[in-house]
């Protein structure tokens, strides 16, 4: 495993957590739409820490 998808992998798995949390006041459809839409940030803020590795 490439540390590229190291770091995606970690930043998609947080951010899903982290929206699991932020969205279990709404039950189990708001912890989903919480972990769905804190993973889309952890996706984009993964692609920006790979490109900022790059040196691009």
């Amino acid at each position: 495993m490439s540390l590229r998808s190291l770091i995606l992998l970690v930043a998609i798995s947080i951010g899903g957590a982290i929206g699991w949390r932020c969205g279990s006041f709404g039950g189990i459809m708001g912890s989903y739409l919480g972990s769905v839409l804190g993973s889309a940030i952890g996706l984009y803020l993964g692609r920006k820490i790979q490109h900022n590795l790059d040196g691009d």
